[in-house]
């Protein structure tokens, strides 16, 4: 009796449909040289048999695999997900699949991240962390890093939004709402050390007291919770927050929660990066985007180059501009 389980296979349906295995594979490549009866034999049999093509197999027949890994922090901060849609708008319409991985280690596997994207050939690799702490050292495919970040892969592109700019929108703004005292609530990281640089510089440029808090705090909803009571507790004055990314800002407003005060009615408070947790249907938060799927496109494009030419050129760097998107969490000082 033939196992009812058993995967059809390529030669599986060229049986059913009367024809070549090479027929089959003229039709999933989608030949218009196959004659339309064929084609509808094909076509019929792969659903009669319910058969899935191999991708693997196809890779292996093109020495190919067509697929790029990226690497992020962890999955509960979802500010990468413009940068990933940015991604797959290029990639799938060439074909391309996106491998996604965290820097969660398996204690059973051996490697990081890095290790194991690589051991499934992928092609290209993007980094939406810091890779300090991963293998990268001779590396021989197209690397990508977005952000900029205190670390850099060697020969890696970078493509990152103008943080200094984005921090003088957010000033921008704060100021002309009659704002002069603004926090700052940081956290570990390049991206976040950048935005801070820059706070302390405008500033003082303006001539207005700075005030950072949370910077040895990880830069996630809980960080923010912990720079916000750092906040507080020191008793400093202040009516706005500008935050270094907006899950530090989601943090920061439930600390003020419990302390009794309103966002934006005592405490304007503006983020960073546009992420899901900021948009419309949840904080309504004032935050700066960082054009996530513009800097997306852009590394896909720059991958692309490095593949159909892997010496064409060196490692570029490509600075993309923010902008600000006011929504309810900032308002005019009384």
């Amino acid at each position: 009796m033939e196992n009812a389980n058993k995967k059809a296979t390529i030669y599986d349906v060229a049986a059913e449909a009367g024809v070549s295995k090479s027929l089959v594979s003229l039709v999933l490549r989608g030949d218009a040289g196959v004659s339309d009866a064929k084609r509808k034999a094909v076509l019929t049999a792969i659903k009669t048999l319910n058969y899935r093509p191999s991708r693997n197999a196809q890779n292996l027949a093109s020495n190919r695999t067509k697929t790029i890994g990226v690497v992020i922090t962890e999955y509960e901060n979802l500010s990468y997900t413009s940068v990933l849609f940015g991604l797959r708008q290029v990639f799938d319409q060439l074909d391309y699949r996106i491998l996604l991985i965290d820097l969660h280690t398996n204690p059973n596997l051996h490697g990081d991240a890095v290790d194991t994207l690589v051991s499934m050939d992928v092609e290209a690799l993007v980094f939406i962390v810091e890779p300090a702490t991963l293998n990268t050292q001779g590396l021989s495919i197209p690397t990508v890093m977005i952000g900029d970040r205190e670390n850099v892969v060697r020969g890696s592109d970078l493509v990152f939004s103008d943080d200094r700019f984005g921090t003088e929108l957010v000033i921008d703004h704060l100021q002309q709402l009659g704002h002069s005292k603004i926090a700052h609530l940081s956290g570990l990281g390049g991206i976040a050390g950048n935005r801070r640089k820059s706070y302390v510089e405008v500033m003082q440029e303006r001539e207005l007291p700075r005030l950072v808090f949370g910077e040895n705090q990880e830069t996630n909803q809980l960080g923010g919770y912990l720079a916000a009571k750092e906040l507080l507790a020191s008793g400093k004055e202040f009516t706005a927050i500008y935050a270094a990314n907006d899950y530090i800002a989601a943090g920061a407003v439930s600390a003020l929660s419990e302390a009794g005060l309103s966002v934006p009615e005592d405490i304007s408070i503006v983020g960073y990066d546009n992420s899901p947790v900021a948009r419309e249907y949840a904080l309504k938060l004032t935050t700066v985007d960082d054009m996530g799927n513009e800097i997306g496109r852009k590394a896909a494009e720059l991958i692309l180059k490095h593949l159909e030419d892997p010496k064409d050129i060196g490692p570029q760097k490509i600075l993309i501009e923010p902008a600000l998107v006011v929504r309810k969490s900032t308002k005019r000082i009384k």
